[in-house]
């Protein structure tokens, strides 16, 4: 089992929903989800989308705020941690 991550931009939220769903399909065990910036709401609005379409078949693993050098400057993120019920 591995882990993705699924860095949050400016494609539309249900193309993030059909990338989230084929990697669960391929096996994927957890996938971050991560927005920097301004992505940051996004990230959320994302993660509320697939659990209002998965309900009870993923979990919640965690979710981390924090910031980070990026291209030398530092940018705030969200990171949340989700994870496939069987």
């Amino acid at each position: 089992m591995s882990e993705r991550v699924i860095i949050v931009g400016k494609k539309s939220i249900s193309s993030y929903l059909i990338d989230v769903a084929i990697m669960f399909q391929e096996g994927v065990s957890s996938i971050v989800i991560k927005g920097y910036g301004h992505f940051i709401s996004r990230a959320v609005d994302l993660y509320n989308a697939i659990s209002s379409k998965m309900k009870e078949s993923i979990k919640l693993d965690s979710v981390v705020i924090g910031s980070e050098p990026v291209a030398g400057k530092m940018k705030t993120y969200i990171a949340i941690k989700i994870s496939r019920k069987y």
